[in-house]
């Protein structure tokens, strides 16, 4: 059974997020993420979830293509990363 759609939105799931922050990506050859440079250590990530892929814009100058991944390092709480498909760059991004 679905739930009422005309009730209120539940805005406490809503979360802002913070600017992205780049960071040094080792990847497997599947093109995962499997270490991360974080301070001077480079550090193992286990994803704890399926990658998922983002295009926006497409018809701007400006198009976002990224592969989103949610991942755990070795020695610290999971966090979201993606991978910029125009640029090539990693990014480490964060909810405020």
């Amino acid at each position: 059974m679905v739930s009422d759609p005309r009730g209120q939105a539940d805005t406490r799931r809503i979360r802002r997020l913070k600017q992205p922050r780049a960071i040094s990506v080792r990847t497997a050859d599947d093109g995962s993420p499997q270490t991360l440079l974080i301070g001077s250590k480079w550090l193992q990530v286990t994803p704890i979830s399926r990658p998922w892929r983002v295009e926006q814009f497409w018809w701007c100058s400006q198009p976002v293509s990224r592969t989103y991944y949610r991942v755990a390092p070795e020695d610290g709480p999971p966090f979201t990363l993606f991978h910029d498909l125009m640029t090539g760059e990693w990014f480490r991004q964060e909810f405020d």
